[in-house]
């Protein structure tokens, strides 16, 4: 799989689960843990666009709160 497919594989899950917040979180976690930094900038942003990022936990936030922020 390459790299971009791990990004896009988590785009794919974190729109399937976020009617759940604590679904949404946990598979927000394991994305950051798996992706590179600057790929978890774009995952960052694509969840701002997407009006996902409002969903997740705001200690989540507060570890990428130079990412997500920024974007507001």
């Amino acid at each position: 799989m390459n790299k971009s497919s791990f990004l896009d594989y988590y785009k794919t899950i974190l729109e399937k689960v976020s009617f759940d917040q604590k679904l949404l979180e946990k598979e927000y976690k394991k994305a950051k843990q798996l992706l590179k930094v600057s790929e978890v900038r774009e995952l960052d942003y694509w969840m701002h666009h997407k009006g996902l990022a409002h969903k997740l936990n705001p200690l989540s936030l507060d570890q990428n709160k130079n990412r997500i922020g920024d974007f507001h």
